[in-house]
């Protein structure tokens, strides 16, 4: 299983509705991401253990990427279009133009820089426990 490689993503139909982000994956699945965003400045510093997705939407296409998720095999992200980032500790890594992850002991921080980039920027964290959600402004 490809679980260590990094996957890049594909550009998928997007749309933000009053159900909340629903993206279609290159296989004709649709997921929906509905929990209300709380919005931040610049950038989040994510919980440590949780599930990292980020989501990058510009004119109703969009971006999925799982940040430092080891536990699908890299055939079926590529099937669907979700892409995957390894983010080796104390490095910082560009995941999208102007998108970037850092890694500090367990925690992952994801920054924005807008001048790069034109889209919405969502980070959804989540776990057996629940989920956190988030837009950088």
């Amino acid at each position: 299983m490809g679980l260590r490689k990094e996957v890049h993503s594909a550009k998928l139909n997007a749309e933000i509705t009053s159900r909340g982000i629903e993206l279609t994956y290159l296989d004709g699945r649709t997921v929906i991401y509905s929990r209300e965003p709380e919005k931040v400045e610049k950038h989040i510093k994510c919980q440590p253990g949780k599930d990292i997705h980020l989501i990058i939407i510009e004119n109703n296409t969009g971006k999925i990427m799982y940040i430092d998720e080891l536990k699908t095999d890299h055939t079926i992200l590529e099937s669907t279009g979700v892409g995957k980032y390894l983010i080796p500790l104390k490095e910082t890594i560009e995941v999208y133009a102007g998108v970037l992850a850092r890694k500090e002991g367990h925690s992952i921080e994801i920054i924005a820089d807008f001048d790069r980039v034109n889209g919405r920027i969502f980070v959804f964290q989540e776990d057996e426990f629940g989920e956190r959600a988030h837009e950088i402004i």
